[in-house]
């Protein structure tokens, strides 16, 4: 496949003359990147350690004793501030009367008005509070400076270098085996040259991680070498990237509760930055917590709407939520981005199939390349979609094809093996997955494609209850 296809095609006319699906194209693109300023976390709201408030980077003004109120409610979100908290910490134990803090939250709330879903509630007798709707459930973001931290850690080796690293960046997210192992050759590489490159670093364990759940490599030994890699970042105290990929590999290793903290850690210092949200998503629907990883991932897709893997993630955990027209609506959007993607292709033909099996959905399915340039995982969806549509000589061949291919891939194939009857194979797949601890096997159970027939089984409620514990 051709996952980096051009947004339009290339043709004899003049240069400087759009057709109508160019320009349709380019005003999705301009429409997005409004969006994207539009749904910045909080709003655009943050704040920094010496008590100033910022709204879209600009800081805001006010007086004093406003800003302080402001800030302070803004920092114990969501936490209700008591009158004796702001006569503390504000008016440092003088005399506040009722008024005095009450025309403050007035002049605070003035300066919200233009920050959509963000108010200031007064709770009788209590204090006050800050009120959101909608948006992901994060604190609000430390004030950053005026440029991409990840981009900026990139930047800080010699152009040559630099340049790689760039490039394996977008190999990782093309997701495919050759593209994986690419990125890994070049980043072995680039370390031999430097070791002490952070961004080097953090992407090689950024690369190990996307093998693992994508069934390619040794999963516990690629994780121990990623935190290994990520060691003298951690220790310097490195904000960013370092932080929310270290949450990431925690959460492959089933390691949750430990992941918790950084992912919001990382949610504040780097809440700019689509991986963030990514892993943060991924997180909470390896727990269950599916509404709050529908609004994690949404983030992460508007961040970076030009990603198949954000895009289909964000799909399915829409899914997991029932929201099948807006899962329907990022998929189409992301096939007319990516027209020669091949797990784009299948990911939107397995929708279909899921909506309205027939032959003719199994056709298509045919007709899509899968080879080493597709995503591993890419099979699954194939025997997936011939189960549904009736085909099961297809779907079988699709999964004996990778029958020695590791338990990572193995369970992928599991909820075609419903489908076709055979819950006892999916279920021995399902147990060797948990035996092997599989990194993407607490995700998968949360997905429709597996969910209800784990639910409807003692087997499956078992498996539950023991990665609750895990």
């Amino acid at each position: 496949m051709s996952p980096g296809a051009a947004p339009y095609a290339c043709t004899a006319r003049d240069p400087c003359i759009l057709s109508a699906s160019d320009e349709a194209r380019h005003t999705g693109l301009r429409n997005h990147m409004t969006e994207s300023v539009s749904t910045l976390p909080w709003g655009g709201l943050a704040v920094d350690a010496e008590g100033n408030v910022y709204l879209r980077g600009a800081k805001l003004e006010l007086a004093p004793k406003e800003l302080a109120v402001l800030h302070r409610l803004l920092v114990r979100w969501p936490n209700v501030v008591r009158k004796d908290e702001f006569l503390q910490h504000i008016w440092a134990g003088r005399m506040m009367s009722d008024e005095s803090l009450a025309r403050c939250v007035a002049q605070a709330r003035k300066a919200l008005a233009a920050v959509p879903g963000v108010a200031i509630k007064a709770l009788y007798g209590q204090g006050y509070c800050i009120e959101r709707s909608g948006g992901p459930h994060m604190p609000v973001p430390l004030h950053q400076t005026a440029f991409h931290r990840r981009l900026m850690d990139i930047a800080q080796a010699p152009s040559l270098l630099a340049e790689t690293v760039s490039h394996c960046e977008s190999l990782i997210h093309l997701r495919t085996r050759f593209s994986l192992q690419q990125s890994e050759q070049l980043l072995r590489t680039v370390l031999q040259q430097d070791g002490n490159y952070l961004a080097a670093r953090v992407h090689l364990a950024i690369c190990l991680a996307a093998q693992v759940t994508s069934g390619m490599g040794d999963g516990r030994r690629n994780l121990a070498e990623g935190l290994e890699l990520l060691a003298p970042a951690l220790e310097r105290g490195c904000p960013g990237s370092a932080t929310t990929v270290h949450a990431h590999l925690l959460d492959c290793s089933w390691r949750f509760a430990e992941a918790e903290p950084l992912h919001r850690k990382s949610l504040q210092q780097a809440g700019d930055d689509a991986a963030t949200h990514y892993h943060y998503g991924w997180h909470l629907l390896a727990q269950g917590r599916c509404e709050q990883a529908v609004a994690a991932m949404q983030m992460a897709h508007t961040l970076r709407p030009f990603s198949v893997a954000i895009s289909i993630m964000y799909a399915r955990t829409l899914l997991a939520m029932a929201h099948v027209d807006q899962a329907v609506e990022v998929v189409t959007d992301m096939c007319a981005r990516f027209p020669d993607s091949a797990a784009a292709s299948l990911y939107s033909i397995s929708l279909q199939a899921a909506r309205r099996p027939c032959a003719e959905v199994a056709e298509r399915a045919r007709l899509v390349r899968v080879d080493c340039l597709a995503w591993p995982l890419c099979n699954s969806n194939l025997a997936f979609i011939h189960a549904r549509c009736g085909d099961h000589a297809a779907a079988w061949s699709a999964i004996r094809a990778q029958d020695d291919e590791g338990p990572t891939l193995r369970l992928s194939h599991a909820g075609a093996l419903f489908l076709l009857g055979a819950a006892d194979e999916a279920f021995a797949r399902i147990e060797q997955a948990f035996a092997a601890r599989v990194s993407i096997l607490p995700v998968l159970l949360h997905l429709p494609e597996l969910h209800a027939f784990v639910r409807a089984d003692p087997r499956g409620l078992a498996v539950l209850a023991r990665l609750a514990s895990a």
